[in-house]
C-alpha cells in the first residue's frame, strides 16, 4: 500500500522554481527529468504526496494559524517579539508571514506542475490521473482559501508560466472565491469516497465537499452550505467521538483529512507543549478561558495548565506529542473533520430561522462536549451567538478559524476594539510582505500599511 511517507516518495525539487529541475528516486544519483515523472502512477503520485508534505512545512502549518491565533482574541504570547501580533502592529517587513505567503504559494506553483504534468501524461491509468487531479485541484483551492482569509486580494496563479506569474497582479477576493469553488466543484467530481492510502492523508470527495461547504459559509451562501455540509454528515463516514482525547489520533472517526508525519507528532504540539519544566510560549487569553461554560469536558482535553510568574495559564493541548509518538497514539495534522460539518450547517440554518434544525446540530457537539441541551425556543440573533460560542470552544487553534469566523460574521470590529485598545479596522488584513513588492511593483499594498 502506497502511503504519504518521505521515505517512500521522490524528493520533489521542481516546486520551488522551474519544471525543468530534477526530481530524486531513492538515491541523490537517480535522477528523472520532470517531464518523466507523470510517466507511471507511483511516479505522478509522488509528486501529488509532496504537495501535502510542503503544505505541512513548519510556516505552512503551524507560524500562520498561531499567528491567526495571536491577531484574534485566542492567544497571548510570552515571546517578546510576537507582540506585534497580538497588538495587531504588524509590519509588511515581518519575516513569518513573508515565509507563510511563499510557502503557501510553493503549494500553489506545486498543484499547477501536476496539473500541467497530467495535461500531456499518457502514462497513467485513467483512474489515477483522475485521482491525482482532483487532489492537486483541491490543494489548489484550499491554500486560495486561507491566502483570501488573510491578505484579501491576491496574485490568482493557475499557471506555471513565469511569463505570467513574476509579475502577476493582485486579483480581487470575489475572482478569487470564484476560482476557489470552481475547483473545489470540479474536484468532488474527480475524486473518489475512498482513500488513495487507506488513511485520511490525501483528500478524497468528502474533503473537497467539506472545504466547499466552508468556502460558500464564508461566502454567505447559506442554501449551498446546508446542503455540501448535509452530504458530508449524511454520508455516515464520520462521526464525532464521545471523547474528546482522542480525535486528534491518527486515522480518528471525525477525521475528514490528516497531514500525516512519520513520527506521530505535529509541529503544533512542539509549538504549544513546554518542554519539561518550561512554560508555553502561546498561552490562551484570559476571554477565552473564561468563554468556557463550568461542565465543558473539551477545557479539560484540550486546555492545560501551567504556572509562570507566579500566575497561572493554559495552553493548548489538542496535540499531546511534542516527540515520537508511542505506537497507537500517534498523532496526525487535522486538516478538515466532521464536527465544522455540523457547526457550519447551524450557523447556515440559524441564517435561514430555521432555529430548530441549528439547535439539533449544536446539542450534537454539546453532547460530547458533556453540556446541557439547548432549547430551540430561541431567536435568529441569539441562536447566531450560540453557533459563534460552540464554534469558538470546538475549532480554537484550527488553521486561523477563529480569526475567520470574527471576519465572517462582522463581529471583528467589535470584539477586538473591546479587548484591544488601538484597534484599527484596516487591521482585519495581513500586509502584502514587502520583499514580494519589491520583487514585483504590480502588487499594491493593504490599507492601512503604506
Amino acid at each position: 500500500m502506497l502511503h504519504y511517507r518521505r521515505s517512500y516518495f521522490i524528493f520533489i525539487l521542481l516546486l520551488i522554481t522551474s519544471c525543468k529541475k530534477l526530481i530524486t528516486v531513492n538515491a541523490p544519483s537517480d535522477e528523472i527529468p520532470a517531464g518523466s515523472v507523470y510517466s507511471s502512477d507511483a511516479l505522478a503520485d509522488a509528486a501529488v504526496a509532496d504537495l501535502y508534505y510542503s503544505l505541512s512545512s513548519y510556516f505552512a502549518s503551524n507560524i500562520l494559524p498561531v499567528i491567526n491565533g495571536m491577531t484574534a482574541d485566542e492567544l497571548n504570547t510570552f515571546n517578546g517579539t510576537h507582540l506585534r501580533y497580538v497588538n495587531n502592529a504588524i509590519l509588511p517587513t515581518d519575516a513569518p508571514l513573508l515565509s507563510s505567503w511563499r510557502e503557501v504559494y510553493k503549494v500553489i506553483y506545486g498543484a499547477n506542475a501536476v496539473l500541467e504534468g497530467l495535461a500531456t501524461s499518457s502514462g497513467l491509468s485513467a483512474e489515477k490521473a483522475r485521482q491525482l487531479k482532483g487532489e492537486a485541484i483541491f490543494m489548489r483551492a484550499f491554500c486560495y482559501y486561507y491566502l483570501v482569509n488573510c491578505w484579501g486580494d491576491v496574485p490568482l496563479l493557475t499557471t506555471t508560466d513565469v511569463n505570467q506569474t513574476a509579475l502577476a497582479p493582485r486579483t480581487g477576493v470575489d475572482s478569487v472565491y470564484a476560482q476557489i469553488i470552481t475547483d473545489l466543484n470540479y474536484a468532488s467530481q474527480l475524486l473518489p469516497v475512498y482513500y488513495a492510502t487507506g488513511e485520511k492523508v490525501r483528500a478524497n470527495r468528502w474533503a473537497a465537499i467539506a472545504l466547499l461547504a466552508r468556502v460558500h459559509l464564508q461566502r454567505g451562501n447559506w442554501e449551498e452550505a446546508i446542503v455540501q455540509s448535509s452530504q458530508v454528515i449524511n454520508a455516515g463516514s464520520y462521526t464525532p467521538l464521545i471523547s474528546a482525547d482522542s480525535v486528534f489520533l491518527r486515522d480518528s472517526r471525525p477525521a475528514i483529512l490528516q497531514i500525516w508525519r512519520n513520527e506521530g507528532y505535529t509541529f503544533l504540539g512542539q509549538t504549544f507543549l513546554p518542554s519539561e519544566g518550561s512554560f508555553s510560549f502561546y498561552p490562551f487569553t484570559e476571554d477565552f478561558m473564561q468563554s468556557f461554560e463550568p461542565a465543558d469536558k473539551r477545557k479539560d482535553s484540550w486546555t492545560r495548565s501551567f504556572s509562570y510568574g507566579g500566575a497561572t495559564y493554559y495552553n493548548c493541548y489538542k496535540y499531546r506529542n511534542r516527540t515520537a509518538a508511542v505506537a497507537g497514539r500517534e498523532e496526525y495534522l487535522m486538516v478538515l473533520r466532521i464536527e465544522e460539518q455540523y457547526l457550519i450547517r447551524a450557523e447556515a440554518l440559524a441564517h435561514l430561522n430555521n432555529i430548530r434544525d441549528a439547535i439539533a446540530d449544536l446539542n450534537v457537539l454539546r453532547t460530547r462536549a458533556g453540556l446541557p441541551a439547548l432549547s430551540d425556543a430561541t431567536i435568529r440573533d441569539s441562536c447566531l451567538r450560540l453557533v459563534e460560542r460552540e464554534r469558538r470552544m470546538e475549532l480554537f487553534t484550527e488553521w486561523g478559524d477563529r480569526w475567520f469566523s470574527l471576519r465572517r460574521t462582522g463581529r471583528l470590529d467589535e470584539v477586538m476594539k473591546a479587548m484591544k485598545p488601538g484597534w484599527k479596522s484596516t487591521a482585519a488584513l495581513y500586509p502584502i510582505p514587502q520583499e514580494e513588492r519589491n520583487r514585483n511593483p504590480r502588487l499594491s499594498q493593504n490599507n492601512g500599511y503604506q
